[in-house]
Parts: structure tokens; sequence; C-alpha cells
């Protein structure tokens, strides 16, 4: 018996259903996968070992994840730290079975980018990619075991190839030659990555009209500090050609505020970006100055009431835009995977809309469902067919 508790990222998680399957056979094992991206995701990889700890006396405790390799003397009471060396030893050619409704695949690991205030590239700086083959035979393994939707992660999936001499463009492209391909969604992609190419291939395959980009500012100045590879100019290209080619697709974004130096104007330039462009999710971060980082130099100088006013700032500005987006959508019919039946039925679309549905479906299953009704935090649809007729 192995238990997990998987903390950060979707390449985490795919990482930790690794293990488990692995680790399944051998004495009664405890896995907590940590994660390090920010101050607070530590913190919470810290308190989840030490409950471990507490609540499974009898069990032996592993730890992998970026946090104990950053602090591994916080971690010294584990029975055992697989660093990503072994990890990837353990768990290649490892195809998991997640209990959830869409199947995470890991196609790559690393990340390069000079982003002068995350520890990601410091912890993961060796850029690994699967070889095109692989992928695709697990992609086959996953629609076999019944999942409708494979969602591509990696440390930064851009960079899909930057060792091997392909690319995710070319990844892509490779995917068409897969019978009944079961539809795809990209994790979070930088902006850099999107180009007219790429988005060309996207548009001959059954992908999810939702894209996740991690923004991180809106401000020319403070993306310079941050060591971002584009300007403002750069994203708004970018994200609009995204939402032309794509119809009704759902865009997202990371955005850190608080960096070192942002100050009202610079803040400003980030609302009225996205005001102005077709965000309708977002995540935002307040600043978290991370030992090691280039940006630590500057301190932490933006006080956290500042970091929290802004915050709530850009995320009523979404509210507003999300809801907009929905109510758009009245109407409209869309294909779901159902990722909730009870105690209500909840389907995920490819646009990633969640809609509490008039029928219970089993978990995992596809259905067309209509949009029938908007409100501030919640979308209704009613079922048109299930899966046998979708």
């Amino acid at each position: 018996m192995c238990t997990l508790f998987n903390l950060g990222c979707k390449l985490n998680q795919y990482e930790g259903y690794c293990l488990q399957k692995v680790l399944t056979n051998e004495a009664p094992v405890v896995i907590v996968n940590t994660c390090c991206v920010t101050a607070q995701a530590e913190q919470k990889s810290r308190k989840k070992f030490h409950r471990v700890l507490k609540h499974y006396p009898d069990k032996k405790v592993v730890v992998t994840g970026c946090a104990c390799i950053l602090h591994p003397e916080d971690y010294v009471q584990a029975h055992r730290i697989i660093d990503p060396v072994e990890r990837t030893h353990l768990i290649a050619n490892i195809f998991p079975k997640p209990p959830r409704s869409r199947y995470f695949l890991k196609i790559q690991d690393g990340c390069t980018e000079p982003c002068t205030y995350c520890i990601v590239s410091i912890i993961r700086n060796h850029l690994f990619s699967r070889p095109i083959a692989d992928i695709i035979d697990e992609i086959r393994w996953a629609h076999k075991h019944a999942y409708k939707e494979v969602v591509m992660v990696g440390a930064n999936i851009g960079l899909y190839g930057a060792d091997t001499g392909t690319s995710l463009s070319q990844l892509l492209s490779e995917l068409k030659t897969i019978h009944d391909l079961p539809r795809i969604r990209l994790s979070s992609i930088e902006p850099r990555f999107i180009t007219r190419s790429m988005i060309d291939i996207m548009k001959d395959l059954p992908l999810c009209r939702h894209f996740h980009i991690p923004i991180q500012s809106g401000d020319d100045e403070v993306l310079s500090e941050m060591g971002r590879a584009y300007r403002n100019r750069e994203l708004r290209e970018r994200i609009h050609l995204l939402a032309n080619v794509f119809p009704d697709c759902a865009i997202g974004c990371d955005i850190i505020v608080g960096f070192p130096g942002e100050g009202d104007d610079n803040f400003q330039n980030t609302g009225k970006l996205i005001d102005d462009l077709p965000i309708t999710h977002v995540h935002v971060f307040p600043y978290s100055p991370r030992p090691q980082t280039r940006a630590f130099r500057l301190g932490d100088p933006i006080s956290l009431q500042m970091k929290k006013a802004r915050l709530w700032d850009l995320k009523r500005r979404v509210v507003k835009k999300n809801l907009q987006f929905r109510q758009r959508l009245i109407g409209h019919d869309l294909e779901v995977i159902i990722v909730q039946s009870a105690p209500v039925c909840i389907g995920l679309s490819d646009n990633y809309i969640q809609l509490e549905l008039d029928r219970s479906l089993d978990q995992g299953k596809l259905a067309k469902a209509r949009v029938v009704k908007v409100e501030s935090s919640r979308t209704y649809g009613t079922v048109i067919r299930a899966e046998h007729s979708v």
C-alpha cells in the first residue's frame, strides 16, 4: 500500500502518480511530493511532511519534489529522499493511472529561462525531452484506459525538444498519426513559444480551446527586471492571434504583483493589459522573494498590504471578464468531460468552463451539453447527448 500526497504543479502530480505505482508493492509507504515555487508552497510542503510523520508513524515516509531538494535539512526525518536523477530513473517507462478524469502526461522536464524571480530554473535546470514515439505510446495507453483528455505537462513545455533537436510543433504535428486521438490540452505555455506556425498545427488537432500563459506583468520595465523575453506589444499580438484563430477560447494567465520596483504606473499597465485582452481566467501571486534567485538581492520593498490590494484589483477585473465570457456562450453546445458525478454532476468543457449538469453521468465520460444559465460563479448546462452518441 502506497499513500500519496501531491503538492504543486501538474508535472509534480504526474511524477507523484508514477512513483506511487513504482512503490506500491513495497512495505507501507507514504510519499510526500513537495513544491517550492513560492514561499507559501514551501511552507505547505513542510507542514504536510510533519503531519504525515505524525499521522503515519508506522509507515516509511518518502519525500521527493522541489522543496526537499532546495532545503534537504527540513526533511532529515524522512526515511528516503528521492532526488530528480533517481526519480527520472525510477519512473522511466511507467504509465500511471491517476484517479481522475483527465490524464496528465509529462512530455519534458527542465527550464533554462533566465527569469530573475524563479527558483524552478535552479532546481529543475536539466532539460529532458521524452522521445515522440514514447509520448505517442502513452497517449494510446491512456486512450485504451478510457481517458478522454490528455493534458501535456512539463516544467516548460515550450522547451520541448530543445535538447534533442525536435520541437513542440513537431510533437504536435506527429500526434495527427494517432487514430481516434483523445482531446489534447496544453498546460502552461510561455508567450514566446506561441507562434503562427505552431498555431497552424494546433488548429488541425482536437486541441482544447484553452491556453494558460504566464505573462507575469504587462509593464515593459517590470518585464525587463524579471528577465522575461517579451514586452507588452508582443503579449497583445500573440493573445489576439490565439483568440482570432480559436473562437470562444479560454485564455488564462499568471501574474506576479508587488515585484521590487513595481510602482503604481507599472501596475496600471498590467491592469490595462488585462482590460484590453480577451483574458478569461487569472492566477495572481504576490511576489515571493526566493533565496538563490537573482531578484533576491532587490529585497522585498513593497508591503504585503499593497500586494494584496493589487492582487484583488486584478482578480475583480477578471471576474467581470469571465462572467461576460460565459454569458456569451448561453445557447451554445459544448463537449464536456465529467470531472465530478456527485453531489452535483460537473462537466469540464474544452474551453475550461465547469458546467453543472441536469443529470448524473459517470466520471470520465464525455457528453454534449448546452449552456442554459450563467451566474456570477456558476454555469449550468443541460445534457444533449451522452458519450455513446457524442
